[in-house]
């Protein structure tokens, strides 16, 4: 069972380096289908084409928009069109809704691995976790400890991508000002400090594209053995709902194998009648459950969902056996996009001091590092979460449907 330490170190070990669109995503793709076989499940494999490295994506963003902010000081309109080229092929890509400059990145196979139960039960409830793993640097590093001490002091989650969107767009305004005749000493500061950040952004996405890939043990080989080890637990078990195994490849590409998956099949699944429940690094601290999540629009979790997960929290405030409490973040999940797809769906995480994974990111995310009472918090959640989801939403399904179409 992969819910072990021991196991988590085999399937790290064994595919190493299993970034989006790898060999070694694709064999770990493989090694998942033969575990759920093991587990008496029928498996697919689904390929999808990806482009997958958001990172050089985004240096070419950046790049393009300082180009439009020097252009603008001879031809504010040729600048003009630059910035906005530059600032929607970021928002399309953070958004996940389509890809412009990433489309020059290079193509990549990935795989979305796929088990489900066919039986009569009037619900779905789909168990997600990634089992790709993501590069690391410099930027995951203390800027990223940074950000988090500043978010705590703030009460409000602060964005990995907050400051790039914002020089982009404050480019484009004002190579538009320029265009329109406007000149000044503020207009100038405001100029040269968006270009400034955009300027040092370059090197740091840079960075990312060109280091190699973590060990991942957290992030998310843990969610994996998570989902297999509430599988293999509550498959064919539950009164409402039949449950489904998806384990999506490249979400480190900013989660792109959920999204090519959900754009596949989100005709065959009745939202009043699917629960996403996603696993993501599971592999130390205590549980949060995420009520919003988002790089720029942030998704809300399905309220009902929530309230299910405040009752476990409190029910469990004495015993304090998970620590669990809500999370807002600026980040984005598997759950995030199955929410833009109108589904209800929630994301289950572990978190350490200031609401951070752990070594997310990190070539620090080894099977060391693992707490192997983290993964017995996030596993008894889930189950208790489960259980609670056919308790109370389940015979809701029989009669009429039980799940609205969320607010995004």
């Amino acid at each position: 069972m992969l819910g072990d330490i021991a196991e988590i170190e085999e399937f790290v070990v064994r595919f190493e380096g299993r970034g989006p669109g790898t060999d070694a995503e694709r064999r770990a793709a493989r090694y998942l289908a033969g575990r759920l076989e093991q587990l008496g499940r029928a498996a697919e494999i689904e390929p999808a084409w990806v482009w997958p490295n958001y990172a050089l994506a985004h240096v070419a963003n950046a790049v393009l928009a300082i180009l439009a902010s020097v252009v603008a000081v001879a031809s504010g309109a040729v600048g003009t069109a630059l910035a906005a080229i530059a600032l929607l092929s970021a928002l399309g890509d953070l958004s996940g809704r389509f890809y412009l400059l990433r489309r020059l990145t290079g193509r990549r196979a990935t795989q979305t691995v796929v088990s489900r139960e066919e039986d009569p039960r009037p619900g779905t409830l789909i168990l997600v976790a990634h089992y790709d793993a993501p590069r690391t640097g410099a930027v995951f590093g203390r800027p990223s400890e940074r950000g988090a001490a500043l978010a705590s002091l703030l009460r409000r989650p602060i964005g990995p991508f907050d400051t790039y969107t914002l020089s982009l767009a404050a480019v484009l305004i004002v190579c538009a000002l320029r265009a329109a005749g406007a000149a000044g000493l503020a207009l100038s500061i405001a100029q040269f400090v968006a270009t400034a950040v955009l300027i040092v952004s370059v090197p740091l996405f840079a960075d990312i594209a060109l280091s190699g890939v973590v060990p991942g043990a957290s992030d998310n080989a843990s969610g994996v053995a998570t989902v297999l080890r509430l599988v293999e637990r509550y498959g064919g078990a539950l009164d409402h709902f039949r449950i489904w195994a998806l384990f999506p490849g490249a979400s480190e590409g900013l989660q792109l194998g959920m999204r090519a998956w959900l754009q596949r099949h989100r005709d065959e699944l009745d939202p009043t009648r699917t629960v996403f429940l996603n696993v993501d690094a599971v592999g130390a601290g205590t549980v949060r459950y995420l009520t919003r999540e988002g790089f720029l629009v942030t998704r809300r979790a399905h309220p009902q969902l929530v309230q299910l997960c405040d009752l476990l929290a409190e029910e469990d405030a004495d015993e304090g056996r998970y620590g669990a409490r809500r999370l807002a973040s600026r980040s984005a999940s598997d759950a995030t996009a199955a929410a833009a797809a109108r589904f209800p769906a929630i994301s289950i995480s572990c978190r350490g001091a200031l609401d951070r994974a752990p070594n997310s990111h990190l070539a620090t995310d080894t099977p060391q590092q693992l707490d192997e009472a983290a993964l017995e918090r996030a596993f008894g959640f889930c189950s208790e979460l489960i259980e609670l989801i056919d308790e109370r939403i389940g015979p809701e399904l029989e009669p009429a449907p039980s799940l609205r179409d969320a607010a995004g």
